[in-house]
C-alpha cells in the first residue's frame, strides 16, 4: 500500500504511516491492541506492529534506522508491504 508519512509532534517526534481499517487483519491483538508484523519498505524489512491510534485509525511506526536506510522524510509518499509476524500473508 502507498500512503503519506506523518510525524507525531512530541518532544521526541516519531514518524508513522496510516493503515486503512479494511487492511487490518482480523487476528488476536496483543498489548495496546497491537498486531505483530514484518514490514518492508524498499530493501528494508523489520519486525514491528500495527497499533490503534483512535477508533478505526491504525498506524505503523517507522524506525529511525528504516527512515535513514530508505531516505524517508515527513510528508513523503512511500510504499509499504507487511505480513503477520507469524508468517501469514496479509
Amino acid at each position: 500500500m502507498t500512503d503519506k508519512v506523518y510525524i507525531f509532534p512530541m518532544d521526541n517526534p516519531w514518524f508513522f504511516i496510516n493503515i486503512p481499517l479494511e487492511q487490518i487483519p482480523d487476528v488476536a491483538r496483543r498489548g495496546w491492541g497491537s498486531i505483530p508484523i514484518m514490514a518492508t519498505i524498499g530493501k528494508t524489512t523489520w519486525r514491528t506492529s500495527i497499533f490503534p491510534m483512535k477508533k478505526d485509525n491504525y498506524f505503523i511506526p517507522l524506525k529511525k534506522a528504516v527512515r535513514q536506510n530508505e531516505n524517508i522524510f515527513d510528508g513523503e509518499e512511500i510504499t509499504i508491504s507487511y505480513r503477520l509476524a507469524t508468517g501469514e500473508e496479509i
